[in-house]
């Protein structure tokens, strides 16, 4: 280890203790010296960089809330990279699991004539926020009508109405896009019951 990678360590840990001691404006010193690397590796693994920015942020502010947490056992680097990595799995294991669900917004196999690799911001396009809450809840979550009553606080028929209204309502909307009649059959497939 050479001179500046020790005096490095040295000041890293005196900015942790600092910081543990409630010094606040201490962790902007460990941000700027973790940013850009942090940053590189968490691109590395999630290969966008509006993602790669967002985590570096969420992995920052995970680490403050836990500063208290970290032991010198293991390297602070370590450690921060660690919680990095566990903040990206998370993120790729949601990623694929809304990529793996938006076959439930798509027609049928057989008529599917655009990407399918579209994006489910983009599908949830000219949806209010409560027409995107439901259909989040419903398609990608997997939750059940009587569930999803419980969380926006209204009866489960009304919410299998609005669900239907709003599956509707993105069937016109992709109609519109496609330049296509888009027939209702096709999107049965996203009102599995429960």
């Amino acid at each position: 280890m050479d001179k500046s990678t020790r005096s490095n360590t040295a000041d890293i840990e005196l900015w942790i203790r600092l910081v543990k001691e409630g010094n606040k404006d201490a962790y902007q010193h460990v941000i700027e010296f973790y940013q850009l690397p942090l940053y590189r590796y968490v691109y590395h693994l999630l290969h966008n960089r509006e993602e790669a920015e967002d985590a570096v942020q969420d992995v920052f502010l995970q680490v403050f809330r836990n500063m208290d947490k970290y032991s010198r056992q293991i390297s602070f680097t370590s450690w921060l990279y660690k919680i990095a990595y566990h903040h990206c799995l998370n993120i790729i294991r949601k990623r694929k699991g809304l990529l793996s669900r938006l076959h439930l917004f798509q027609r049928e196999a057989v008529t599917t004539d655009y990407d399918s690799e579209m994006r489910v911001d983009e599908m949830l396009r000219g949806l209010s926020l409560e027409e995107k809450q439901i259909m989040l809840l419903r398609v990608v979550e997997e939750l059940t009508f009587d569930e999803i009553s419980l969380i926006l606080d209204c009866k489960a028929a009304t919410v299998r109405k609005r669900y239907e209204r709003t599956r509707v309502k993105m069937q016109r909307n992709y109609a519109q896009e496609e330049g296509k009649s888009i027939g209702k059959e096709s999107w049965t497939s996203i009102t599995p019951e429960r």
